[in-house]
């Protein structure tokens, strides 16, 4: 999603002084990252066709699961390295631009199987 890349970009640039101020960015991110996970269920499973629907699901979630566990590692280790956030904010919405400009340019709609 692009909205939450941005309010990341944001936070990547400048860490505001007021903390309010990076916690409505920070709520905003997450909140925005809402229209994303409501469209994971519908959006490729669906395609497949009720037959191997709850298959498929499960075979997308798992590299999810095991990325975002991988994640948190990865996090703590470029903080440990860097003590800064504005990288890790940065790597995030990176990853999100990446991945919106992938499902823009890629999707389609049409049912692959019966």
């Amino acid at each position: 999603s692009y909205g939450p890349a941005v309010t990341l970009f944001t936070l990547a640039s400048h860490i505001p002084e007021q903390a309010w101020v990076a916690q409505a960015l920070l709520t905003g991110t997450v909140g925005l990252q809402a229209f994303n996970a409501a469209g994971y269920g519908a959006a490729n499973q669906e395609k497949a066709g009720d037959q191997w629907t709850g298959l498929l699901y499960s075979l997308t979630s798992l590299p999810g699961v095991m990325f975002g566990s991988l994640g948190v590692y990865v996090t703590g280790q470029l903080l440990d390295l860097t003590h800064d956030w504005s990288k890790i904010y940065a790597l995030t919405a990176t990853m999100y631009v990446i991945g919106a400009t992938g499902f823009v340019t890629l999707y389609d709609g049409k049912k692959e199987f019966d």
